[in-house]
C-alpha cells in the first residue's frame, strides 16, 4: 500500500521540486526566465473518448435481505423478470412445536415487505406464482443470477396482486394453498428443530416471469425486505370445532434467522421491446451506436466500456503530474418516460480493467475514504455523474500501470460494496461523443516538468 501512495500528486510535486533542474545556463532571475521553463498548470478537454455497452458474463447474487422481486417491460430496455428463491425457519429455532391435536387452517399467505425502492410502476397488478423448492439452498454456496433450484412445476399460490399497506408496511400478500399449509400445522413430526423443518420444507421459488405487460402496463421491479418483521409465512387457524367463538391465532414462519438463505434469478431479455441502439451494442452487431448513446442498469442488465487510448501521449515529451482526471457524463433525457419510475440511480461508479478485461478497482476509490473526491454521486441539477481518477491516471501516463480502459456500473462507489450488482435495479441512458448535447468529457488538469530527464 505505501509503494502506491508514493505516487500520489503532492508527493510528486515535492519530488520534482527537489530532483527537477533547469538547464545550467539559465539565470535564477525570473525576469530573464525563459517562459516556457516555469511550472504551470494545463488543463486539455480534447483527447479521445471511446464506449459502448456491453452485457454481463455472470453476476453474483448475495444472500442478504433486500431481494428484488417482478416484472418489468421497460421501453428502452426490454423485459427483465427477476425471482427469489428463499427459504423459511421456525421462528428463533424453536423446538417441539406443537399446534394441538385440534388445530383447524383458517387461511395461510406469504406476506412479503415491500421497500418502496423499484423501478417502473407498482400500480400494475402482477401475477405471482409459487412453487415448493424440492432442493435445499446451500447457505455457504455463491449463486449467480442465473442459477435455479430444483421446484416442483405445481404452484401453492398463483394470484394476481399489486402492492397493498400491512401495518405500517408496504407489502405484497399471496394467499397459500390450503393443503400445503395444514400439512405444516398437522404434522409435529416435522416440527422438532428447524433442521428437521427445512429438510421437508425447503423453501419457495416466487416469480412473475408469467404476468402479461405492455408499453402501457410496464410492471416493476421490487425491492423487497426479507428480514423485515412483517415478512414471513403465515398460519391463521383455531383449536377445536365448530370454529365459530373459537379464538383465532397466527403464527409466522420467517424468512430471516441464522439459516436464512436466499438468492435471485434474473431473465433479461432486451429483444423484447428495447431501444435498438442498445441492443445491438450489446450484441456486438455495432458498438459504434455507442459514439451516440451508451447504457447502464442494475441487477446484471449492462455496463459500459469506455477507453481512453491515447493518455500517455501527454507525458510523451517530458513527465507530468497529474492534479485532477474528471470524467463527466451526461444523462441524455430525450430518453425521459412519462411512464413509470425510471430516475437514474442516486449513484454509479467506475472500475478499471486488467488484460483479462476482469474489474479491478480505481486505483483513487481503493486508497481514499473521500469518496465525494472520487465522485459517483448523481447530480440532479447539471443532470450528470462526474468521477476524478487522478491518482490512476498519474499512474497509467507513468507507465507503472497499463491502460486497459474501464467500466462504468449501477454499483455503489465504496469499495467495499462496488463488486455487488444485485442490489441496484436502476439505469441510466448518457449521450455519447457524437451527442451534440450530451457528449461526456474527460478534463486532464496536469503540471510539466520539462527538464526532468
Amino acid at each position: 500500500m505505501n509503494s502506491l501512495l508514493k505516487y500520489s500528486f503532492l508527493t510528486l510535486l515535492i519530488s520534482a521540486a527537489v530532483s527537477c533542474k533547469k538547464k545550467p545556463e539559465t539565470p535564477l532571475g525570473t525576469d530573464v526566465q525563459d517562459e516556457a521553463d516555469g511550472l504551470f498548470a494545463v488543463v486539455s478537454d480534447t483527447s479521445t473518448m471511446e464506449m459502448h455497452t456491453i452485457g454481463y458474463d455472470s453476476v453474483r447474487t448475495y444472500q442478504d435481505q433486500f431481494k428484488y422481486l417482478g416484472s418489468n417491460q421497460d421501453p428502452v430496455f426490454g423485459r427483465t423478470n427477476i425471482g427469489i428463491y428463499t427459504n423459511f425457519s421456525m421462528p428463533n429455532n424453536v423446538s417441539n412445536v406443537s399446534f394441538g391435536d385440534d388445530a383447524v387452517l383458517d387461511s395461510s399467505e406469504i406476506i412479503l415487505t415491500f421497500t418502496q425502492n423499484h423501478v417502473g410502476d407498482t400500480t400494475v397488478a402482477l401475477r405471482y406464482q409459487v412453487h415448493q423448492l424440492t432442493q435445499m439452498i446451500d447457505r455457504t454456496a455463491s449463486y449467480y443470477m442465473d442459477d435455479n433450484i430444483a421446484h416442483s412445476s405445481t404452484t401453492v399460490s398463483d394470484v394476481m396482486r399489486r402492492v397493498s399497506k400491512t401495518g405500517s408496511f408496504y407489502t405484497i400478500r399471496l394467499p397459500l394453498n390450503s393443503t400445503f399449509a395444514a400439512a405444516i400445522l398437522n404434522n409435529p413430526q416435522y416440527l422438532v428443530n428447524n433442521s428437521v423443518f427445512q429438510s421437508t420444507y425447503k423453501g419457495f421459488y416466487i416469480t412473475t416471469k408469467n404476468t402479461s405487460l405492455s408499453p402501457t402496463a410496464q410492471g416493476s421491479l421490487m425491492k423487497m425486505d426479507l428480514d423485515n418483521s412483517t415478512s414471513g409465512v403465515y398460519l391463521y387457524y383455531h383449536n377445536g370445532s365448530p370454529s365459530a367463538g373459537k379464538e383465532p391465532k397466527t403464527y409466522r414462519l420467517p424468512f430471516s434467522g441464522d439459516n436464512a438463505s436466499r438468492f435471485n434469478h434474473v431473465d433479461y431479455d432486451p429483444l423484447s421491446g428495447g431501444n435498438n441502439l442498445l441492443i445491438d451494442q450489446l450484441d456486438g452487431s455495432d458498438t459504434t451506436k455507442g459514439k451516440q448513446n451508451f447504457f447502464i442498469k442494475g441487477v446484471g442488465g449492462a455496463k459500459t466500456v469506455i477507453r481512453l487510448p491515447f493518455v500517455t501521449n501527454y507525458a510523451d515529451s517530458c513527465p507530468i503530474a497529474v492534479n485532477r482526471a474528471e470524467l463527466i457524463f451526461k444523462i441524455d433525457p430525450t430518453f425521459t418516460t412519462t411512464t413509470g419510475n425510471y430516475e437514474p440511480p442516486n449513484m454509479i461508479s467506475m472500475v478499471a480493467c486488467d488484460e483479462a478485461g476482469r474489474e479491478i478497482y480505481i486505483k483513487d476509490q481503493f486508497f481514499t475514504t473521500d469518496l465525494l473526491r472520487f465522485g459517483g454521486s448523481y447530480d440532479p441539477i447539471n443532470k450528470q455523474y462526474v468521477f476524478n481518477i487522478s491518482r490512476h491516471m498519474q499512474d497509467i501516463v507513468s507507465k507503472k500501470v497499463k491502460n486497459y480502459g474501464f467500466y462504468l456500473v449501477v454499483a455503489n462507489t465504496d469499495r467495499f460494496a462496488v463488486p455487488r450488482r444485485d442490489d441496484k435495479a436502476e439505469r441510466a441512458i448518457f449521450g455519447g461523443v457524437a451527442n451534440v448535447l450530451y457528449k461526456p468529457t474527460f478534463k486532464l488538469t496536469f503540471i510539466r516538468f520539462p527538464y526532468d530527464k
